[in-house]
């Protein structure tokens, strides 16, 4: 599968545990191991995406879980739409 600017991605299909001991290494967003660049449910009803290059992370989701992401403060998130680009205000790409 080829997603953000063609890169290939291999999907895996685990549960938490498993996700989470395949990345021993460490990884730039956490030096102690970190969760996959990309992550959803089977039913694929809500998605995170967080290139191992940036320092921010998407989420896209039902409506009502977007809201609830942009109430909270300690989530720091904003809404975009699917035509908008996700980099965060203030930020600039190299």
């Amino acid at each position: 599968m080829f997603l953000y600017w063609n890169w290939p991605y291999v999907l895996v299909e685990a549960g938490p545990e498993q996700a989470l001991t395949w990345r021993t290494d460490g990884h730039m967003r956490h030096p102690h191991g970190a969760l996959p660049d990309l992550f959803f449910p089977a039913d694929r009803s809500w998605l995170v995406s967080a290139l191992w290059d940036d320092t921010w992370t998407c989420v896209g989701g039902p409506t009502p879980v977007i809201h609830a992401l942009e109430r909270d403060s300690v989530a720091n998130a904003r809404q975009v739409r699917p035509d908008e680009d996700a980099l965060p205000p203030g930020l600039a790409r190299e």
